[in-house]
C-alpha cells in the first residue's frame, strides 16, 4: 500500500504522482524499519508518511495529505514573496517536512529548486552562490557550523528560514554579521511545516507573525493549539513493546502541540516544551528559560542543560559546554541565572549531541 519514492527525481516529480509515500530516515534501526513494514497502514489516498520522534522508547509516522503539504508550501510562499525570480536551495534531508516542504514549495512557485545532498558546510555556500539560490531553510546545527567555519553568505541569499530548534541569541549576531539573512521560525511536522516565520528584514527572533494558514489558541497551561488545513491526518505510533496503532490525535479539529507559547495579536511566542517544567525540590523550574538565560551570557560557545533523576530533590541539573570558554563562561554566569534551589551539579565541557534538525535531548 505503501511505496518508497525519491520525491526528487525529475521524472517523477511529486505534484503530479498520484498515491501514497513513505519516506524514512535512512539511519532508523533496523527492528524500527521491520516494525513499520509490518504494520498494517490505513489505506489514505495522496499522503506523505513522515518518521518523527515521539516520547522515549516510541516513534510516529505522521500521515500529511498532498492537501495540507500544498497549503503550508503556498502560505510560506506568500509570506516570503516568493514568485518566479526565486531560486530554492535545500540542504535538508527529504525525510523531514523541511526539506519535503521546499520540494513543494519550489514546485508550486514554478521555480528552480536545487538538492545539497549530505551536509557540508562550505559546499553549501559554493553551490548557493553557483546556481544563484535566493531562498532556503537551516536548523541551528547548520547555522553553527557556517559560523564556526567563517563562512559569509551568498549575496544572493534574500532569505534563510531556520526552523527545527530555537536559534540562540549569539549565534544568530555571529551568523548575521557574516551576512546571513536568517529567518526565526517556528514550526513542526504535524503542521506540514511552518506555523510562524520573522518577516524579511525584521529583527525580532521571539515574537513570530502566524501564517495566515492556521488558527491558534492556548489550552491549560499555556499549551499551544492549532487548527488549520496544513495539520496531519493522524499518525501511526510504534512503541517498544512491537504495539503499532493508528491515532488521530486532533480534538474538534484541534491539535496540541506540546509547546508553551504566548500569542500577542497574531504573532507568536514560543516558550519551551512544557516537558521542559519539571520540579527541583518542589519548585517549578522552565529548562528552556533558564537555557536561553545562560546562553545569552555565554559567547564562545554552545551550552545545553541537561537533567538526571534525583531521589531527594526529583531532579538534579548539568550544564554541558562545548568548549572550555563556553564552561568558563557558564561558571561566571552560574549564579546570576539559577536560582540556589536549582544550582547545577556541575559544569562540564562535552559535545553537545543534537538530532539530523539540530534538537538536544534533556536525558
Amino acid at each position: 500500500m505503501l511505496r518508497g519514492l525519491d520525491l526528487w527525481r525529475e521524472d517523477c516529480p511529486f505534484w503530479e504522482s498520484r498515491g501514497s509515500f513513505l519516506l524514512l530516515n535512512p539511519r532508523l534501526a533496523s527492528v524500527w524499519r521491520d516494525r513499520v513494514w509490518a504494520a498494517e497502514f490505513p489505506d489514505l489516498a495522496d499522503h506523505v508518511w513522515l518518521g518523527t520522534s515521539g516520547t522515549s522508547g516510541s516513534l510516529k509516522i505522521v500521515a500529511l495529505s498532498r492537501t495540507a503539504l500544498e497549503t503550508s508550501a503556498r502560505a510560506v510562499n506568500l509570506h516570503l514573496a516568493a514568485g518566479a525570480a526565486d531560486v530554492w536551495i535545500d540542504p535538508l534531508p527529504i525525510f523531514h517536512v523541511g526539506g519535503l516542504g521546499i520540494v513543494v514549495r519550489a514546485a508550486l512557485a514554478g521555480v528552480p529548486g536545487h538538492r545539497l545532498g549530505d551536509w557540508n558546510a562550505a559546499e553549501f555556500v559554493f553551490k548557493a552562490a553557483d546556481c544563484g539560490a535566493t531562498l532556503s531553510a537551516l536548523v541551528p546545527a547548520q547555522v553553527h557550523d557556517l559560523v564556526a567555519a567563517g563562512l559569509p553568505a551568498p549575496e544572493c541569499l534574500r532569505a534563510v528560514v531556520v526552523g527545527g530548534g530555537a536559534l540562540d541569541h549569539s549565534l544568530r549576531e555571529r551568523a548575521q554579521a557574516l551576512g546571513w539573512p536568517l529567518l526565526a521560525s517556528y514550526g513542526l511536522t504535524e503542521a506540514g511545516s511552518q506555523v510562524a516565520t520573522a518577516r524579511i528584514g525584521a529583527r525580532d527572533a521571539e515574537w513570530l507573525p502566524l501564517l495566515g494558514h492556521l488558527e491558534a489558541r492556548l489550552h491549560d497551561a499555556g499549551v499551544l493549539e492549532l487548527r488549520g488545513p496544513s495539520l496531519l491526518t493522524g499518525w501511526m505510533m510504534f512503541h517498544e513493546d512491537g504495539r503499532a496503532r493508528w491515532e488521530d490525535p486532533k480534538r474538534d479539529g484541534w491539535y496540541g502541540t506540546g509547546d508553551r507559547a504566548e500569542l500577542r495579536g497574531g504573532e507568536l511566542r514560543v516558550l519551551g516544551r512544557l516537558d521542559d517544567l519539571v520540579k527541583i525540590r518542589g519548585e517549578l523550574v522552565d529548562l528552556a528559560a533558564l537555557e536561553r538565560a545562560l546562553q545569552c551570557r555565554v559567547r564562545s560557545g554552545r551550552v545545553a542543560l541537561r537533567l538526571a533523576p534525583d531521589e531527594r530533590n526529583g531532579f538534579s541539573l548539568r550544564v554541558v559546554a562545548e568548549n572550555k570558554a563556553a564552561r568558563a563562561e557558564a561558571e561566571g554566569a552560574s549564579e546570576e541565572v539559577f536560582p540556589a534551589f536549582a544550582r547545577p551539579e556541575s559544569i562540564v565541557t562535552a559535545t553537545i549531541v543534537r538530532n539530523a534538525l539540530g534538537k538536544t535531548p534533556r536525558y
